[in-house]
């Protein structure tokens, strides 16, 4: 569980909005290989190659980051605890916007982003501690700690889902509001509980059935975009997917 009791923490130094920025796209591109290149995360960021070298230097020779010339980048500790930091707030923030402001999953990330820069740690842990230390955000994302830990978990794409399995709904990897909007629209949400009944060869559609019987036909790219928890049995699961299903319904319906 989550620790309700929160320890007086040090004051954390104060970057610039663009410097938070950086360090969460290298965090991501990060979480799966231990170096990037420049000229992937200038790809991410959208900066020329000048733009994002010079950043790198700045915020290497600030401790945030490793880099030698023509070798990878990779994240210090001080540079994983500041992104996860950033990373924090935005989470909570979206959790706070979709629980409590009726916004939409598909309407929470521009709001968030330009919330997560200004709030104070102060307002992050009130947020956290209202909100009853949630884990994971509105998309499945797991909530950094206050020391920026990260918890580790075992997922798996449902486009790889074998047909016949039953499987829970971890976490909606794309960021486009389109997408968010269909997913949850058709109730492909975190926690919700699905039978991969057919699945049609060379990456054709996948047709789902969830609890109540009802079936929904899904693309493989649709698929491919949402994360599944990986090493489930249906038996050990459906006592908990029946009881949190049943928060979802009105969840769907929020945002204007």
């Amino acid at each position: 569980m989550r620790q309700t009791g929160r320890s007086a923490q040090p004051k954390a130094e104060r970057l610039s909005e663009s410097s938070e920025m950086y360090l969460q796209v290298i965090w991501r591109l990060t979480e799966k290989e231990r170096e990037v290149s420049v000229s992937d995360i200038a790809r991410a960021i959208g900066h020329s190659l000048s733009t994002v070298s010079e950043k790198i230097v700045r915020l290497t020779e600030a401790g945030f980051l490793r880099h030698e010339w023509r070798e990878g980048v990779s994240m210090t500790p001080r540079g994983r605890k500041a992104a996860c930091r950033t990373i924090r707030k935005r989470r909570l923030l979206e959790t706070f916007l979709f629980r409590m402001a009726g916004y939409g999953i598909h309407e929470l990330h521009e709001e968030a982003c330009r919330l997560e820069h200004v709030i104070s740690d102060r307002l992050s842990d009130a947020l956290d501690r209202m909100l009853g230390y949630p884990r994971h955000d509105p998309h499945g994302h797991p909530i950094p700690e206050r020391d920026g830990t990260v918890r580790k978990e075992a997922l798996m794409a449902l486009s790889d889902a074998d047909q016949g399995r039953t499987v829970r709904i971890a976490r909606l990897k794309s960021p486009d509001a389109e997408v968010l909007e269909y997913a949850a629209r058709v109730g492909l949400l975190p926690e919700r509980s699905f039978t991969v009944v057919e699945k049609a060869p060379l990456q054709g559609p996948l047709t789902l059935v969830d609890n109540s019987g009802e079936r929904l036909a899904i693309s493989f790219a649709i698929a491919s975009l949402i994360d599944i928890h990986a090493g489930e049995k249906a038996d050990e699961e459906d006592a908990l997917v029946r009881g949190r299903q049943s928060l979802w319904p009105s969840f769907r319906q929020a945002g204007p």
